[in-house]
Order: C-alpha cells, then sequence, then structure tokens
C-alpha cells in the first residue's frame, strides 16, 4: 500500500483552517502534517516539513498565496500547490497557475471535489474546473494574438484596384455606383472593401479614405 499523500494547510480563517484539519484527517490516503495561519509561517514550516500538497489560500495579509506559491517554486517545486480562491477570475487563475500553482479551487466548491483535486495533483496532473479551464483558453488566445508581430501601416500595399475603390468612396459613390462604375458586382466591391478594412485593422470605409489621405493616396481633384 502506497504511502499517504502528506497535506499542509496555510489559511487565515481558523474555522476554515481547522474544518479542514478535521475533515482531511478522515480520509485513508490522507495526513495533515501541519497548518498555519499566515503566508510566513507557512513558509518556515513547510520547508522542514516538506508535504506532497500544500492547500493555500489566495487572500492572506502578508504574503499571500500567490508569493507563498512562487517561494515555493523556486525552493521546493516538488510540492504541489493548490490555490484556495473566492472567485472564478480568469486573470487571478492565470496568476496563480504562472506563479507554480498546479490546481485552483473555489472555496464554494464541494468537499469531496477538493479532494479529487488534491489526490489529481498529487499524481502529478494540473487541475482546473471545465469551466476554468475554457475560460484560460480563451484568455490564452487572446495573450497569443496580442503578442503577434504588427505589421506597420506603412508597410501594407494596396492592389491598384483596392485604391481605385478608395479614391470612389472618397468622390462619395455607394457600393452600388462604384460596381456600376467599374462594372463589377456590388458584393465584388463589398468583398474588396472588406478586405481593405481587415488588412489595415480599421473599422469604416470613412477611415479607410482617411488612410488614403494621409498617405497622399487619393487622387487630385482636377478643377
Amino acid at each position: 500500500m502506497s504511502r499517504s499523500i502528506r497535506v499542509f494547510i496555510v489559511d487565515d480563517n481558523r474555522l476554515l483552517r481547522e474544518g479542514l484539519v478535521s475533515m482531511l484527517a478522515e480520509q485513508e490516503d490522507m495526513t495533515v502534517i501541519g497548518a498555519a495561519a499566515s503566508g510566513r509561517k507557512a513558509l518556515e514550516q513547510i520547508k522542514d516539513l516538506h508535504p506532497d500538497v500544500a492547500l493555500i489560500d489566495i487572500g492572506m495579509p502578508g504574503k499571500d498565496g500567490i508569493e507563498v506559491t512562487q517561494t515555493l517554486r523556486k525552493d521546493l517545486p516538488e510540492i504541489k500547490v493548490i490555490i484556495l480562491g473566492m472567485v472564478d477570475l480568469t486573470d487571478e487563475i492565470m496568476a496563480c497557475i504562472e506563479a507554480g500553482a498546479a490546481g485552483y479551487v473555489l472555496k464554494e466548491a464541494s468537499f469531496d471535489y477538493l479532494v479529487e483535486t488534491m489526490r489529481s495533483v498529487h499524481r502529478g496532473e494540473s487541475f482546473v474546473s471545465p469551466q476554468m479551464a475554457a475560460s484560460l483558453f480563451s484568455r490564452i488566445a487572446e495573450l497569443a494574438t496580442e503578442r503577434l508581430p504588427r505589421i506597420p501601416p506603412s508597410a501594407i500595399k494596396l492592389t491598384a484596384r483596392e485604391l481605385e475603390i478608395i479614391n470612389l468612396i472618397a468622390d462619395g459613390l455607394s457600393n452600388k455606383e462604384i460596381a456600376k462604375r467599374l462594372s463589377i458586382e456590388a458584393q465584388t466591391v463589398k468583398n474588396h472593401i472588406h478586405n481593405i478594412l481587415d488588412r489595415l485593422n480599421l473599422h469604416t470605409r470613412l477611415e479607410a479614405v482617411e488612410y488614403a489621405r494621409d498617405r497622399k493616396l487619393l487622387k487630385e481633384k482636377q478643377d
């Protein structure tokens, strides 16, 4: 039989802390080896006791849960940390993961859910709820998009047809009038305008005209 999971609890709420100690003591595969009411005291004890899993409250005074987690990742990376949070905020969860937490559990979650998370984390799995995971993937996608190299507008070359359409927009012509002038379909004009706005990261036809005017791409009016 494998040895039990050695657990350390860190929470400044005495009722919650002692409640967790009592309830986890009833789990056959877990042993609570210590508890602390502050991040500073927790670090002193954890470095001596070397638990397998540390349950850490995110919102403690002094050293908060993220700071404690960062220190543990640096000094004792083998200890698995589960952050106990109050709110389901993507930025907060991201901060916990970046600090080195292997799991994030809301305090409103059930005790059974917490226990299963602890077992998963002890097996080497990172764990957040499916709802949190969806938010995280969405946020990661946003960050990836933000970090993509942006092409400066000056480096974007418009085609002769696109410039022709922008000039006609500047003359006040509608899409149908532009289509008639160029002997093409109105939908083709719409497609060209959509491509222009998308490539230049603009939103309206007038913005496209201003873009062309600022770069002296509009034809001079004949008197």
